[in-house]
């Protein structure tokens, strides 16, 4: 693992930073090597779509899961490749081979975001070995690095999972072992088998998605994820945000 520094110093959407990243550096496709990758729901939506494959299929084969007690849930990380390089198994000489659907935290790298900053605030991440910083290097506004990087809707989608992981009742619940931890599970990471349950299972039994609404999530797994954040807020929460029959 390489040492990774995180500036002090806290820059605003205004604040401008000097970096670029392109294959004439010499340290191109280092930081996609040995590294702890952890994924979103939405990163797996996105990666596992990109590849054609099920949700559960890419869990089984580029993932594994953890389970700290100090965070309460399980993560999910991406395996690196079991050689001597430990390089994310998505990158080829020529860079990342999934780029239009890489990871939320390959694109907001180099930012780190300022929890509970309002507004928003970002530190610079640092590793030792990268020649992307300095002089000579392009000068970018933080917004506009971030809207190159398409950010804002994964975040969206972080903060509609946060509204789960985050909620006030969620020390009540043990997602780290039993029915709790396979529900929360099912409905964070593997939207195929959540679709399942939608629509071949009991779902629509206890709950009541107005037919408009239906079609949508029935044709876009981007608001099937929506539903399931909701529906793990209801079962696992009590929370009101489902209308159950």
């Amino acid at each position: 693992m390489t040492n990774i520094n995180i500036s002090s110093e806290k820059l605003g959407s205004d604040d401008s930073f000097s970096f670029s990243c392109n294959s004439d550096l010499e340290c191109f496709n280092m930081c996609c090597r040995d590294i702890n990758l952890f994924l979103t729901p939405y990163d797996i939506l996105r990666i596992k779509r990109r590849l054609k494959m099920t949700s559960g299929e890419f869990l089984q084969i580029y993932t594994f899961p953890l389970f700290p007690k100090e965070i309460g849930h399980p993560v999910i990380l991406l395996k690196m490749v079991p050689d001597v390089t430990k390089n994310c198994p998505f990158v080829g000489e020529k860079g990342c081979l999934i780029y239009d659907d890489r990871p939320w935290s390959c694109r907001s790298f180099p930012l780190e975001p300022v929890a509970d900053s309002r507004p928003p605030q970002f530190s610079i991440v640092k590793r030792d070995f990268c020649l992307g910083f300095g002089k000579g290097r392009t000068t970018h506004t933080i917004k506009k690095w971030r809207d190159t990087q398409n950010v804002s809707f994964y975040e969206e989608m972080n903060a509609e999972w946060k509204m789960v992981t985050h909620h006030e009742n969620f020390g009540t619940r043990n997602l780290l072992e039993g029915q709790d931890r396979d529900i929360f599970f099912l409905g964070s990471y593997n939207i195929d088998a959540f679709r399942e349950l939608v629509f071949k299972g009991d779902f629509l039994r206890y709950f009541d998605i107005e037919k408009p609404a239906l079609k949508s999530i029935k044709s876009s797994d981007t608001e099937l994820l929506r539903l399931a954040f909701k529906w793990l807020r209801c079962v696992l929460f009590n929370e009101g945000v489902l209308k159950r029959k």
